[in-house]
C-alpha cells in the first residue's frame, strides 16, 4: 500500500497527513451546496430568517442578559409581538427554503409581518427587522427557478455569437 492509495500525500510522515481527496470532496460538497442554493429563493429566506431573528432577540436581549426568565413578562405588549411576529417570520424564511413551491405564500407573510412589526414591535426591530423582511420577501416573491432547458451564464454568451 503505497502514500497515495492510503489518501494521505508524500508528506505523511511529516504529521500533515491530509488526504489528497479533501479538496475534491470540498469542491462536491460545494457544487451540491449551490445546487441547492439555487433550486430555491435562498436569499430571500436568508433575509426573513435574519430579519425574525433580529426581531425576536430585541425583547428576548434582557433575558438573555440577566437570567431572568420572569423578565419576559414585564417587557409589555411590544415585546411579545416582537417575540412572536419574530418566530413567524423565521419559519417564513425556512418555510420558502424547505418548501420553494408556496414561495409566495412565505414571501407575502414575511412582507406583511415585517410591515406589522414598525408599529407592533419596537419600531420594527428598530427599522433593522422590518427592512430585512421587506427585502427577503421581496426577493423571495421575485424568485424564479430556472428551467433545465434555459441557457445559463458562458452557455447564453455563447448562444447569442
Amino acid at each position: 500500500m503505497t502514500a497515495d492509495d492510503a489518501g494521505t500525500g508524500p508528506e505523511a510522515g511529516s504529521g500533515a497527513a491530509l488526504p489528497v481527496s479533501a479538496p475534491r470532496h470540498r469542491r462536491a460538497r460545494l457544487q451540491r451546496f449551490r445546487t441547492w442554493r439555487r433550486s430555491r429563493p435562498f436569499w430571500g429566506g436568508l433575509l426573513l430568517t435574519l430579519a425574525g431573528l433580529e426581531l425576536f432577540a430585541i425583547p428576548l436581549s434582557g433575558v438573555l442578559l440577566r437570567g431572568a426568565v420572569k423578565l419576559v413578562i414585564y417587557i409589555g405588549i411590544g415585546g411579545v409581538f416582537g417575540v412572536l411576529i419574530g418566530a413567524l417570520l423565521v419559519a417564513a424564511g425556512l418555510m420558502t427554503w424547505l418548501n420553494p413551491m408556496h414561495k409566495t405564500f412565505y414571501s407575502i407573510a414575511g412582507i406583511v409581518l415585517g410591515i406589522v412589526s414598525f408599529p407592533a414591535s419596537n419600531l420594527g426591530g428598530l427599522f433593522l427587522g422590518m427592512l430585512l423582511a421587506i427585502v427577503g420577501g421581496g426577493l423571495a416573491f421575485a424568485w424564479t427557478p430556472v428551467e433545465s432547458g434555459q441557457a445559463t451564464g458562458s452557455q447564453s454568451e455563447a448562444a447569442l455569437s
